[in-house]
């Protein structure tokens, strides 16, 4: 946000998700799932983005680096793009949504 706004304005204002039950984003404790996370989580955030007709998509993943062995392992998300809004160009080789991250201090581990 390129100025100040006030707290009661809206910004902050909660919204409620109805996600129907044995969805993709409600599966059952039966349904194969693991490491979905990566594109489910960034294509949620375009969605909602959408629905408010804030911004085109972002590039759709969080690739991620993964390296290690039994002493230690380290993973990392990788920068794709922003999508364009009413005002602003799209932006390449930028993080967006969930990838705007940064490796946890290992003090807070």
């Amino acid at each position: 946000v390129g100025r100040d706004i006030p707290l009661n304005q809206g910004c902050l204002a909660p919204i409620t998700f109805i996600i129907p039950r044995f969805s993709l984003l409600s599966p059952s404790n039966k349904s194969a799932v693991v490491g979905g996370n990566v594109t489910t989580s960034q294509r949620v955030v375009d969605v909602v983005l959408r629905a408010f007709k804030a911004c085109a998509a972002s590039q759709g993943c969080m690739n991620n680096l993964t390296f290690g062995d039994k002493t230690f392992g380290y993973y990392e998300t990788i920068a794709g793009g922003a999508g364009a809004g009413p005002s602003w160009n799209g932006r390449d080789g930028v993080h967006t949504h969930c990838t705007n991250t940064r490796i946890t201090d290992p003090e807070i581990l």
